[in-house]
């Protein structure tokens, strides 16, 4: 993280009583950014927008990570010879 910006944003008073310190808050959000970019980068897979590490890359997820949540999800990879191609002009 290079950069920080302040951010408002209203969530019920029940989520911040488990919220003792910001950083609890930080690692929480953190969390979520990575789910949804795991989330994002398997849609556009299954769209063909790409390889796995091809939307890996597009989105800021490692490959590593979007294959563990690919088969947790039960993605199953596509060999085409498109995306090899991309994954190897990387």
């Amino acid at each position: 993280m290079d950069q920080m910006i302040a951010v408002q944003v209203q969530v019920p008073a029940e989520w911040m009583s488990a919220l003792k310190d910001q950083a609890t808050f930080m690692e929480i959000l953190s969390l979520g950014m990575e789910e949804y970019r795991a989330q994002r980068a398997l849609a556009l897979y299954q769209q063909g927008v790409g390889s796995l590490g091809y939307v890996a890359d597009l989105v800021g997820v490692s490959k590593r990570v979007l294959m563990e949540n690919a088969r947790r999800r039960g993605v199953l990879p596509r060999y085409d010879e498109r995306f090899v191609e991309q994954d190897l002009q990387r």
